[in-house]
């Protein structure tokens, strides 16, 4: 049935493409252009800093630092607490490599592996406070309580996704992780970063054809000038569907729509993740009913703080124009800043 579904979906976007070549090449070329000068800065090097981090020995640190709150809480070693800060700060698919990491040095149980995915892989901080916030909603405070409602949100899904406790005699005593040789640290991360950024792009690349071609279709009014528009666009990839959310800058539904997208994550994202996960064991079903999960519970806890805090979404313009182009690089900036704040912490340990 899956491959008669695929095999359906290759017919209709070859259809697509002959249709609409015009819309086709230009999302091509579009994408090519965000992958270069957005999407590439912005990931590799997390990705480097992540896996150097990790090989380092950050995740035996965090392991015995935090075990005692990991494992009551989420049933996790706590040498997860690596991949979901580092998930936390990269974005989106930063904790998801992470995770692999940890399970391929050792230091993580596949159980644990596949329960930490579903609630370390997450968007970064830099994304939401510079574009979701700062530019879609023109609002400083808008971005810390989407940063906020989207942390609590992974938190929640990881409690109730938790299962049972492993029993405490027969739990399974991991191996310390082999040092790796301090002449190959940086060769390896970076081999190992520019294969994840490179599959990141293609993907990248891929849903904004998808969606270039959607956008070409004749889609009734109802539907382009709603909140489906969004957030079908979001569904399939995130920063797309964001940054739709302009003119509803001031609608509180808006606001939900971009918990909710924040969560979910995007197919696009999904698909990264799966790649990164290739061969590796852990499975994308529980992961992706997961990330539905977080997105629903964002969207709700959205819902509330902008009917408790009736002042969240300030008057703005709607209507605005949001160019990723010229935000991301805003937001690698702040990322850039959390990094060097995470940095001095570690060096304090």
């Amino acid at each position: 049935m899956a491959r008669r579904l695929i095999a359906g979906a290759v017919v209709v976007f070859a259809l697509a493409l002959l249709l609409f070549p015009q819309a086709g090449g230009d999302a091509a070329r579009a994408g090519l252009a965000l992958c270069g000068e957005v999407i590439l800065p912005a990931l590799f090097p997390y990705f480097v800093l992540s896996g150097l981090a990790v090989r380092l020995g950050l995740g035996q640190r965090l392991a015995r630092l935090l075990d005692p709150v990991m494992e009551p809480l989420f049933h996790v070693s706590g040498a997860g607490s690596a991949a979901l800060a580092l998930g936390a700060l990269g974005g989106y698919p930063v904790g998801a490599e992470t995770a692999r990491t940890l399970l391929d040095e050792g230091l993580l149980s596949r159980e644990e592996a596949q329960r930490l995915l579903c609630f370390c892989n997450n968007s970064g901080p830099a994304f939401i406070l510079a574009v979701a916030g700062s530019a879609v909603f023109s609002s400083i405070a808008a971005g810390v309580f989407l940063l906020t409602v989207h942390i609590l949100s992974a938190l929640v899904v990881g409690l109730l996704l938790r299962g049972a406790p492993p029993p405490s005699a027969g739990r399974r005593r991991l191996k310390e992780a082999a040092p790796t040789p301090s002449a190959a640290l940086l060769p390896q991360a970076v081999k190992q970063a520019l294969t994840a950024s490179l599959q990141v792009s293609a993907y990248v690349v891929l849903f904004n054809i998808v969606i270039g071609l959607l956008q070409a279709l004749p889609w009734p009014s109802a539907i382009s000038g709603s909140l489906l528009s969004p957030l079908l666009s979001g569904v399939l990839e995130l920063s797309n569907g964001v940054c739709a959310l302009e003119n509803w800058s001031q609608s509180p539904l808006g606001l939900a729509v971009c918990a909710f997208l924040l969560g979910w994550g995007g197919l696009s994202v999904h698909c990264q993740t799966a790649a990164l996960l290739e061969g590796s064991g852990l499975q994308m079903v529980p992961y992706l009913g997961a990330k539905l999960l977080q997105g629903t519970v964002s969207a709700g806890l959205a819902l509330a703080g902008a009917w408790l805090m009736p002042g969240l979404l300030p008057t703005a313009l709607a209507g605005q124009e949001v160019d990723l182009l010229t935000l991301l690089p805003l937001s690698v900036g702040t990322g850039a800043v959390l990094w060097l704040g995470v940095g001095f912490l570690l060096a304090k340990m």
